[in-house]
């Protein structure tokens, strides 16, 4: 179970905080504000129950569970069931769905998987098949399926250039009578220097996104799903990395996209106070050219705590 309590300006300024909570990709509603006020909120959601069945070939889980088929870092096409944002760096088990999935593995080269989740929203369902093979020392996949009522198809892949890593996915969604078909491409290449400093470069191509300035910052919705895993066209980030002492880590992440002239800084820093006990600092600010003025648009600033038990 997920236990949080807010407190302060944003619930306070933010109608509906509590119901903004939910996570929609959840069929069954199993959560609950326990405190429910102007400026806190003690909210409560059961993030995993299942049952689990294994053996040395077949695995079958039923109920809400993360059905996980990214593979790079930051931007996941190929992660159709519940997507992942980026830039919610608490949530580190990541959001679930409530479904079945049955995976058989043929050999330590070859399995496949077979998911099913629904939303409890008309035309939520999600069904698809995903092959998982080794070749050529690369990692690859293949998917085929069902998003809300879309056929769909993707591949990923993870593997080596020389020394450096390099992984991508590419999820195509058709369209219909409502809709225009749907294309995201993400690559990543990533690199360990010899004096402990990391490297990731990736890009994000959203064919139906955004590529020209806004006028107003609320056009820019960073809410993202499987088809919008970001609302601009395209999407470039780096993020270096290096533990400076044992007990103290610095994280910086640079994401820019052209044409809308968004522009989102991330740094961070971990420091180990005690043997299961961190602290985090986190800044996030986001610019962007508005009305022909490029200009910040919002600061957030958060300190954690984590005790791991």
């Amino acid at each position: 179970m997920r236990n949080r309590l807010f407190w302060g300006e944003e619930v306070k300024q933010t109608p509906g905080f509590a119901s903004l909570l939910r996570n929609e990709n959840e069929k069954l509603n199993m959560q609950k504000a326990w405190i429910k006020n102007k400026s806190l909120v003690l909210h409560t959601n059961v993030e995993r129950l299942y049952f689990d069945y294994q053996d040395d070939e077949l695995n079958v889980r039923i109920g809400r569970q993360r059905i996980n088929w990214g593979i790079t870092t930051i931007w996941n096409p190929n992660d159709i069931f519940n997507t992942y944002n980026f830039l919610d760096f608490d949530y580190e088990e990541r959001p679930g769905v409530d479904g079945g999935k049955f995976q058989y593995v043929f050999n330590s080269s070859f399995n496949t998987e077979l998911a099913y989740a629904h939303t409890g929203k008309k035309d939520g369902s999600v069904v698809a098949l995903k092959y998982s093979l080794n070749k050529w020392n690369y990692d690859m996949q293949l998917i085929t399926g069902w998003y809300n009522e879309h056929p769909t198809l993707g591949a990923g892949w993870a593997g080596y250039i020389e020394d450096a890593g390099f992984k991508g996915e590419v999820q195509y969604f058709f369209g219909n009578k409502d809709s225009t078909d749907h294309l995201n491409l993400s690559l990543e290449g990533d690199y360990m220097f010899k004096k402990g400093w990391y490297v990731n470069a990736g890009l994000l191509f959203n064919n139906n996104g955004l590529y020209k300035p806004v006028d107003n910052w609320s056009t820019i919705n960073l809410k993202l799903s499987p088809e919008n895993l970001m609302p601009t066209k395209w999407n470039f980030i780096l993020t270096t990395a290096k533990e400076i002492t044992p007990l103290l880590s610095v994280n910086m992440s640079v994401l820019y996209a052209p044409g809308t002239n968004l522009l989102i800084l991330f740094p961070s820093f971990q420091y180990n106070m005690a043997t299961n006990l961190d602290v985090n600092l986190v800044w996030q600010s986001f610019f962007a050219e508005i009305n022909k003025n490029f200009e910040a648009v919002n600061h957030r600033c958060f300190l954690r705590l984590k005790w791991s038990f």
